[in-house]
């Protein structure tokens, strides 16, 4: 096969799919338009200020991508056009006819391009404006509740209402010869005992006659470990067996081995066409935290299964959940992607949860996540709706699921389907006899059925929220983690302002000490962002900890802070509950643009807050952890320490010695020292306890620090009297 790639484009808008462009620009393929016209019609920034708001316009109106093709003529070739992704709705016209009409940006359209071999041709994509629901008000994510469109475009409480349109992946004319492989499909199953893996290839051959299939399985040091051959058919499969497979295991679990695996189409010693990827092998399951209690009368159901097992080992996930990097599919590079999952990577997580509201991502960032042991929870693109049992909505959902289903089920980093995100809720009102939800189970089962499938998260067991610094008068989110018996978190959030600095890069200067609904502070989501005037810039709530600030920078200073402190003692709070709770996965990692507040432990495009590193000492795979009820303490009272090892790995921990110290200005005194015995593999263990008073001579903030014969174990923690 041949491929030449169209990048070079014109694109025009227009009132209807048949009218001439009111307007039109050169244009480039990967893009989208609002991309295409901010640069070549000199459009400002949509980062800065208020400035995506004249972009919004272009979400009403039809885009027509034209360019010219010359379709080459051979005897036996055949010609199509591939494009990778449209969004969203689309009709493709060749020399003015249409030719193929599609909705959703998962699937690739392919048009057969025969008739006009010998030509050159004036190929169009017309995209249709954004879908909309009758009767919802515009700019409410209730838009998309009739779409496999991403909910998040249509705006959220970090995301500014900006939905994309385009020829958002690449775009080739492709050249084949007379026979040729159309599709290939890879599978695979491991037995019960891991040590035998069955690889199967399902390829669609065109003009097969006198031409033989290859499937091949190559290891990392480019040996063939596996080969098979068969006479071709229109509908060939072949299968290889392989004893004693090297596995794909999770970050700090084992190596992340791959294998190439790759069908050839030849006639007699010629290589016609030829298709393949990497697979890499792993067995997941989803398994009960506790075994449910026997009894011998039917009960009501018991909480979901939510923990992970791979390749026999039943593992804490520490993690969070990855939203868009970028508002525009066409802007998610490689490099993009490794930006941020390198961040994840060295914060000790090892898992992300590629939340429903957003996209399935490109297969760099799968392949990236393959390569470092990231394990994706993928959700698919519902959110907070309730989606339709309507013919028309099921039928595309029906086409994307198995698309996105067929592209990712051979990455190893997958861990988890999900039908979406907050389904069950009464703001969604959605439940397990929703057919897009059965269609989705259904899908996962015949398409991948040896990744689990849960419906929507959270579900039965399982915990979202909270979203604060303070979850009472008098309360922190911590005291509630203690409190509270969920079986996983799989969204909880800290939210704090991003620097000043980093604010005046986007704020205009006379919004910046303005901080009120009529400036950049709502746009950017740190008034009325979620339910309330103090989301996500919580004055009050910064101030239950350090008080009243002289300066705006100061508090700033203090959010983040704060920030820091809280979403450690969350993490750790539910890492001390394993394995009785399984997940900790906090809300959010990542931004598409930049927010003057939030809960993301990075900025826009990838800068870390302080709170990232808290997090990063938070969930080493070995370390102390001292249980505090809260980090507020008042007068009088006296706080209650009990000391934790958090031990992830296999291996038993040695014996060792450790002592808790209180640092109160210049003084400090040892409240605790003594030995600890050996730690078993996979364990959070309760070590000793301790005590203090918090009296009036102590400062308004001191710390708590943990240190022992391990020094890479070591514990902090900032505590404030109030």
């Amino acid at each position: 096969m041949k491929t030449l790639e169209l990048t070079r484009w014109k694109l025009g808008w227009a009132e209807a799919a048949d009218a001439l462009p009111v307007e039109t620009a050169d244009a480039w393929v990967p893009s989208d338009v609002q991309l295409v016209w901010q640069k070549e019609k000199g459009m400002p920034d949509y980062h800065y200020g208020r400035n995506y708001r004249e972009y919004t316009w272009m979400e009403k109106k039809f885009w027509i991508y034209s360019t010219d093709v010359d379709v080459p003529k051979g005897e036996g070739l055949h010609a199509e056009l591939y494009f990778k992704s449209i969004d969203y709705r689309y009709i493709i016209r060749v020399d003015g006819k249409a030719v193929l009409e599609g909705e959703g940006m998962f699937t690739p359209a392919r048009v057969n391009m025969d008739a006009w071999q010998g030509k050159c041709v004036k190929v169009e994509v017309v995209i249709f404006p954004a879908p909309v629901v009758e009767g919802e008000p515009e700019g409410e994510r209730g838009n998309a509740s009739h779409s496999v469109k991403p909910a998040v475009s249509y705006g959220w409480d970090w995301h500014p209402h900006l939905v994309p349109a385009g020829i958002s992946d690449t775009a080739e004319l492709r050249i084949y010869p007379s026979s040729y492989i159309y599709e290939a499909e890879f599978s695979y199953e491991l037995n019960d005992a891991l040590d035998e893996v069955t690889v199967r290839a399902e390829a669609e051959v065109r003009n097969p006659e006198d031409c033989r299939i290859i499937l091949t399985l190559t290891d990392e040091n480019g040996d063939t470990v596996a080969a098979a051959e068969a006479q071709a058919e229109e509908s060939s499969s072949l299968s290889v067996m392989l004893r004693q497979p090297a596995l794909w295991y999770p970050i700090r679990r084992g190596a992340q081995t791959r294998y190439d695996v790759k069908v050839e189409l030849r006639k007699a010693a010629a290589l016609l066409d030829e298709k393949g990827r990497k697979i890499g092998f792993r067995r997941v399951r989803l398994l009960r935290n506790q075994e449910a209690e026997e009894d011998s009368f039917p009960k009501p159901q018991l909480p979901n299964p939510i923990t992970l097992e791979i390749n026999g080992q039943r593992l804490f996930c520490k993690g969070t959940n990855y939203v868009p990097n970028e508002i525009f599919y066409s802007r998610m590079t490689r490099e993009r992607y490794m930006a941020v999952l390198e961040k994840a990577r060295d914060a000790n997580m090892n898992i992300l949860r590629v939340w429903g509201g957003g996209l399935t991502n490109r297969e760099d960032f799968f392949d990236i996540c393959d390569e470092m042991g990231l394990m994706v929870w993928q959700e698919f693109p519902l959110a907070c709706n309730n989606y339709p049992d309507d013919p028309h909505y099921l039928a595309v959902l029906q086409q994307e699921s198995v698309s996105i289903i067929k592209r990712v089920r051979t990455h190893p980093c997958l861990a988890l389907w999900c039908g979406g995100n907050e389904l069950f809720n009464s703001w969604s009102g959605m439940t397990n006899q929703s057919l897009a939800l059965r269609l989705l189970d259904m899908n996962c089962l015949l398409h991948d059925p040896h990744t689990p499938f849960m419906m929507t998260s959270p579900t039965c067991g399982m915990g979202h929220g909270n979203y604060a610094l303070m979850s009472g008068e008098d309360r922190e989110p911590v005291s509630d983690f203690i409190d509270k018996d969920f079986t996983a978190y799989t969204e909880f959030g800290s939210p704090a302002p991003a620097p000043l600095d980093y604010i005046k890069k986007y704020c205009p200067p006379d919004e910046l000490y303005r901080v009120s609904e009529d400036t950049a502070w709502l746009d950017h989501h740190a008034l009325y962002a979620w339910n309330s005037r103090d989301t996500w810039f919580n004055v009050p709530h910064i101030e239950a900890y350090y008080g009243k600030a002289a300066t705006l920078e100061e508090t700033v200073e203090h959010g983040l802070d704060v920030q820091a402190v809280s979403y450690k003692g969350l993490f750790e709070a539910a890492r001390r509950k394993w394995p009785n709770t399984s997940m900790a996965i906090n809300w959010c990692f990542n931004e598409p643009w930049p927010c003057f507040a939030n809960n993301s432990l990075l900025l826009y495009p990838d800068l870390p807050r302080p709170a990232y590193f808290a997090v990063k000492e938070a969930l080493r795979d070995t370390m102390f952890s001292a249980k505090l009820y809260k980090y507020r303490w008042h007068t009088g009272e006296t706080a209650e320490v009990e000391l934790y090892i958090l031990h992830d790995p296999q291996e038993t921990l040695p014996a060792g010695h450790v002592r808790v110290i209180l640092e109160t200005g210049d003084e400090s005194r040892v409240l605790y020292e003594g030995d600890y015995e050996a730690v078993p593999g996979g364990t959070a263990k309760a070590v000793a306890a301790c005590s203090f008073p918090v009296t009036g001579d102590m400062p308004k903030t001191f710390m708590l620090r943990v240190e022992g014969s391990d020094a890479a174990m070591n514990a902090s923690y900032k505590l404030f009297r109030v």
